[in-house]
C-alpha cells in the first residue's frame, strides 16, 4: 500500500428491474421502486431530452382531439368534449411519452362514466396478478421513494372492474415486460443521465475551479492506511463544495519533504466536452426516432429551413406515421373504450400540427376522408366551410337574386366609407321585410321588397365577382388559387344581383351550421372564407323615363338604366344610403389577415 489512488467510478446502467416482495401487495419498479423518478430526472435536466420529448408531446396532442362524425352527431360529440379536458389529453400524452405509460381515472355515476381525469402515472405500482395472470388493480402512494411498510395504501380497481371508481392504464405491450412497459427512448437513457452529469461538472468546474485537475502528493514518508485516509477527507472538506479554498498551505520540516501539487491536464479538453455533447444529442435523437431534429426545433449544422424543405417535408410525413400516430392511437383506443360504455360511438382523430401542404391527398375522396387524412377539421381548413354546407348557402342566396340584363353596362365601383354594420343588422331585423318568404316569392315571379339602400328613382343592388387584380397578391398565393369553393362558383355563374339585406341575411342562416352559434359568419365581409378571391361588387340602377316623363314601371331592376355611383349621386341618389364596410369590395385574398375569420 505504498502508493493508493482513490478514484470515482461510474457504475454501469441496468435496466429497470421488476421486484416482487412475497410480503408485499405490489410489484416494485426499478432499484429503490423509483424508475419512473429517474426518468423524470433525466427529462428535467437533460437539455437535449427535455427538447425533444415536448416536441414530441406537443406533437402528439396537435391542435386537440375531435371526431370525424362530429356534425352528424353533436349531442355524443359534446358529451364527448366534456369528459375529455384538454388539459387531462395534454398530461396523458407527456406520460406515454416520458413514461412508456399513462392512464386515466374513470368515475361512474349509476352505470355511465361521469368523469374522466389524468392520474400521474408515477404514483401507481401494479398489484400482484391474480392465478390467470391479470392485474385486477393499481396501488397508489405520493412518493413510493418514502413509502415504508407503516404507510396505507389506496387500491383501486382496473377499468372494467364494476367498481365506482377504476384506473384504465395505457402501455404498449413489450414481451416479458408484464406488469410495466419502458417508454420507447429506454436505449438513450444513459446518454441523457450523461449529459445531466456533464452539464453538473462544467458548472462545478466554473464554480470551483478545482475539481479534479490537481494531485496533491506528500514526499515526506507513507503513514498508515488510517492516516491517508484522513488526510484525503482533510483535503477533500477543503477543496470540494461550492466554497473550496483556492489557496493549499502546507507544512514540511525540510525544504526537501516539501508538498509538490501536479496538474492533470485534459489534453483539447474543450474538443473532448464538444464530442461527448454532440454523441449525447445524436444518440438521443436515434434513441426517440427522430427522422430530423428540425422536427422538435433543434438545429444540427448550418443549413436552414429553407434550404431543407425537401427533407423536412418527408421527414415530417415520417414521422408522423411512425412515431406520432401510434401514440395517437392507443390514447384515441383508450377515449374510445370508455365512451363505449355510454353507448358513444364516435370516430376520434387528432388534429395535427403537420402543415397540410405536406400531407398526400389526391387519393382522397370525401371531405370526411381528407379530414381524417391530413388531422385538420374542414370548418378550421384554408378552404373554407364543407362543401355540402357552401351548396345550401348558395343554393339559398341564389334564390333570392335578380337576373342581370346583359346589355348593362358593367360598373367596377365599390365606395369603401365604414358605416355601422352592427346597426344596420338591428334596423334590418325591425323592418317588416318578411325574409324568409323572399325565396318563394322570387320563385313565383312575384317582385322582391325594396332595399334600404333603394329610394323612389334608384336601386342599388350588388353582384358576387372576382376581385383579385394584377399585383394584389403575391405570385405564390395567386398560383395556389385552384378550384374555385362550391359557394364562390355558383354566385359567379348565375351574374345575378342580391339586396344588401338578403346577403346579411345569411348571417343569421349561417348559425344553424357555423361551430359558433354565438357570433354567426358573414358572408357579407368575408365571402367564401379565408383566401377567398372575390368581392361584393355594387351596382346601382335608375329607373327610366317615359316619353310624357313619368317612372316607368315595373319593380324588379326592368325598366332601369345602370350608372356610376359618381353620376347617380350628381343625379340626387343620397350618398348616405349606399355606405359600406370597406371590407365588402375586397377580396379576402388582399387583405392582411387573408379573410380569417375572428374566432
Amino acid at each position: 500500500m505504498n502508493n493508493e489512488f482513490h478514484i470515482l467510478e461510474l457504475e454501469a446502467y441496468q435496466t429497470p428491474e421488476v421486484f416482487e416482495d412475497p410480503h408485499k401487495d405490489f410489484i416494485g419498479y426499478g432499484e429503490g421502486n423509483d424508475f419512473y423518478q429517474e426518468l423524470i430526472d433525466a427529462y428535467i435536466n437533460s437539455p437535449t431530452s427535455h427538447s425533444i420529448i415536448t416536441g414530441v408531446v406537443n406533437q402528439i396532442y396537435g391542435k386537440g382531439f375531435s371526431a370525424l362524425d362530429s356534425n352528424r352527431k353533436p349531442n355524443e360529440y359534446a358529451k364527448f368534449m366534456s369528459l375529455f379536458k384538454k388539459k387531462d389529453l395534454k398530461r396523458v400524452a407527456l406520460d406515454l411519452k416520458l413514461l412508456g405509460e399513462a392512464c386515466f381515472q374513470v368515475t361512474y355515476k349509476g352505470k355511465k362514466v361521469d368523469q374522466v381525469s389524468h392520474f400521474n402515472r408515477e404514483t401507481l405500482r401494479a398489484e400482484k396478478c391474480d392465478n390467470k395472470g391479470k392485474i385486477n388493480a393499481y396501488y397508489y402512494h405520493p412518493n413510493w421513494k418514502d413509502y415504508r411498510t407503516s404507510d396505507k395504501l389506496t387500491r383501486i380497481p382496473v377499468f372494467g372492474s364494476g367498481a365506482k371508481n377504476e384506473i384504465l392504464i395505457i402501455r404498449r405491450h413489450i414481451p416479458s415486460m408484464h406488469y410495466y412497459a419502458p417508454p420507447d427512448w429506454i436505449g438513450s437513457l444513459n446518454y441523457a443521465k450523461l449529459e445531466c452529469s456533464i452539464s453538473e461538472y462544467l458548472v462545478n468546474e466554473v464554480d470551483n475551479s478545482f475539481s479534479g485537475t490537481k494531485l496533491v502528493s506528500f514526499t515526506n514518508g507513507v503513514p498508515t492506511v488510517e492516516k491517508q485516509i484522513a488526510i484525503k477527507n482533510e483535503i477533500l472538506n477543503k477543496l470540494s463544495g461550492a466554497n473550496g479554498e483556492k489557496i493549499i498551505v502546507s507544512f514540511s520540516d525540510t525544504p526537501e519533504n516539501k508538498t509538490t501539487i501536479e496538474d492533470i491536464s485534459v489534453s483539447d479538453a474543450a474538443d473532448v466536452y464538444q464530442y461527448i455533447s454532440e454523441e449525447c444529442t445524436k444518440k438521443l435523437l436515434l434513441g426517440h426516432r427522430i427522422t430530423s431534429p428540425l422536427l422538435v426545433g433543434i438545429r444540427d449544422g448550418n443549413n436552414g429551413l429553407g434550404s431543407n424543405s425537401e427533407e423536412i417535408e418527408n421527414a415530417a410525413n415520417l414521422f408522423e406515421n411512425v412515431v406520432i400516430k401510434p401514440y395517437q392511437d392507443m390514447i384515441i383506443d383508450a377515449i374510445e373504450e370508455i365512451l363505449a360504455v355510454n353507448g358513444i360511438a364516435l370516430k376520434v382523430y387528432v388534429q395535427t400540427l403537420t402543415p397540410i401542404e405536406f400531407t398526400d391527398t389526391e387519393s382522397v375522396v370525401t371531405d370526411e376522408q381528407r379530414e381524417e387524412e391530413t388531422g385538420v377539421k374542414m370548418s378550421s381548413q384554408k378552404n373554407g366551410f364543407n362543401k355540402d354546407l357552401q351548396k345550401k348557402y348558395a343554393d339559398h342566396l341564389l334564390n333570392l337574386g335578380e337576373e342581370e340584363l346583359e346589355d348593362y353596362e358593367l360598373i367596377l365601383t365599390e365606395d369603401a366609407s365604414d358605416e355601422d354594420e352592427a346597426f344596420d343588422m338591428e334596423s334590418l331585423l325591425n323592418k317588416s321585410i318578411d325574409l324568409a318568404s323572399i325565396p318563394k316569392g322570387n320563385k313565383n315571379g312575384l317582385p322582391l321588397a325594396p332595399s334600404a339602400q333603394d329610394d323612389k328613382i334608384f336601386k342599388v343592388r350588388y353582384a358576387y365577382v372576382e376581385g383579385v387584380k394584377e399585383g394584389d397578391v403575391e405570385r405564390k398565393d395567386d398560383a395556389k388559387k385552384g378550384e374555385s369553393r362550391p359557394f364562390c362558383a355558383a354566385l359567379v355563374a348565375s351574374k345575378k344581383v342580391y339586396r344588401k339585406e338578403d346577403i346579411i341575411a345569411m348571417n343569421g342562416l349561417n348559425q344553424e351550421f357555423w361551430h359558433d352559434k354565438n357570433t354567426p359568419y358573414s358572408i357579407w365581409l368575408h365571402k367564401g372564407g379565408i383566401n377567398c378571391y372575390h368581392r361584393w361588387e355594387r351596382r346601382i340602377y335608375k329607373k327610366l323615363l317615359k316619353k310624357n316623363g313619368e317612372r316607368a314601371g315595373g319593380e324588379g331592376i326592368g325598366n332601369t338604366k345602370k350608372m356610376n355611383v359618381n353620376e347617380a349621386i350628381r343625379q340626387g341618389l343620397n350618398p348616405s344610403r349606399i355606405k359600406n364596410d370597406k371590407k365588402v369590395a375586397q377580396a379576402p385574398i388582399t387583405r392582411k389577415d387573408k379573410g380569417a375569420y375572428p374566432n
